[in-house]
């Protein structure tokens, strides 16, 4: 919902105040979105939604790290240009679903501001490390968004489900969504009061999920929050460690944040095998892993390779979780081998 109500305003501030009455059939010609083939499932869904249509979802290959380039992002613009269509929107990932990779923020919101195109931050899961020191330059550019998204239930630990848009200009995102009508007219004098979010999104009736991400942040603090997210990209750079140091696994995708992507090779196997004799050993060792209960892992398909995906969101999470989860894997293995 964050990412679908961000891409509304980002288009009706783009396409222009008429479009609200008079629809797309009459908005001319195609306009586009940006975003790196990493980015989430929910901006190309939320195209759809929109009416604007997945082709207009532009997905630029990401580099070597999983990220989005500025230079790619820069000649995808201006061949759009060229060809006719209306580039509008620049979605930027910090941190993506399947390895956590943080896109080049600063870099990006160079671009989108050459070509006065909206510039959205999906930062649903990473957003929040940078809160941390370690990372903290890494977002740089952030502060540059029209819109970040952030899901509270990821990375603030609070209950599902909470999401959230947080709007540089508020104004904007009024005129965007507010609709008149008499039984929603609100004759409250102070601002605090007159205050309705449905004035500045879709919903109208909305429960209030804020409260759980205020009695977070009061009772346990910030700098309480950022530590534990430290920890959690501790645990992954652990993993990483241990799996670099193995001779039976393999890193797939460097560590950004907390989400550790690797395989199961068998040494034996490790000189012979191919992508996709690994891929179905390791797509049968997660779901075993899954069904046994012990331990969870999801997965991530990175240039052709299944990867197995562990997302370190838990404050609870300690090494030995770590060295237990990878101890399951290989036991899942080797019964797997026994099987064949």
């Amino acid at each position: 919902m964050a990412n679908l109500t961000a891409l509304l305003l980002a288009h009706r501030v783009k396409a222009g105040s008429s479009i609200s009455q008079t629809g797309l059939l009459n908005s001319g010609a195609r306009m586009m979105i940006y975003a790196s083939d990493q980015v989430h499932f929910s901006i190309v869904k939320a195209a759809d939604i929109l009416g604007l249509g997945k082709e207009s979802v532009r997905l630029l290959p990401a580099d070597k790290d999983f990220c989005m380039e500025a230079k790619t992002l820069r000649a995808a613009v201006q061949n759009d240009l060229e060809a006719g269509l209306r580039p509008f929107c620049v979605v930027a990932s910090a941190g993506t679903a399947a390895t956590g990779a943080i896109d080049p923020l600063a870099d990006l919101a160079d671009v989108a501001s050459e070509f006065n195109i909206w510039f959205h931050i999906d930062g649903a899961y990473g957003a929040p490390a940078a809160m941390t020191d370690k990372r903290r330059a890494m977002f740089a550019g952030l502060e540059r968004a029209d819109t970040v998204s952030l899901d509270p239930h990821k990375w603030l630990y609070t209950p599902v489900d909470c999401g959230c848009l947080l709007y540089r200009d508020a104004a904007a995102a009024r005129q965007a969504f507010v609709t008149e009508a008499d039984y929603v007219k609100i004759h409250e004098e102070a601002e605090i009061e007159s205050f309705a979010f449905w004035d500045y999104g879709i919903e109208l009736s909305r429960r209030f999920r804020a409260l759980k991400v205020w009695l977070t942040l009061k009772y346990y603090g910030t700098q309480r929050i950022a530590a534990a997210i430290s920890d959690d990209i501790a645990m992954a750079e652990y993993m990483a460690e241990q799996v670099e140091s193995a001779d039976d696994f393999e890193l797939l995708a460097p560590v950004q944040l907390s989400i550790c992507c690797f395989r199961y090779v068998p040494p034996k196997l490790r000189e012979s095998a191919d992508d996709a004799e690994l891929n179905r050993l390791n797509e049968r060792i997660m779901h075993r892993v899954q069904r046994g209960g012990r331990a969870y892992l999801s997965n991530a398909m990175l240039r052709g390779k299944f990867a197995l995906r562990a997302c370190i969101i838990n404050f609870r999470t300690t090494r030995a979780d770590i060295d237990l989860t990878l101890e399951i894997v290989r036991q899942a293995a080797k019964e797997i081998e026994a099987e064949n």
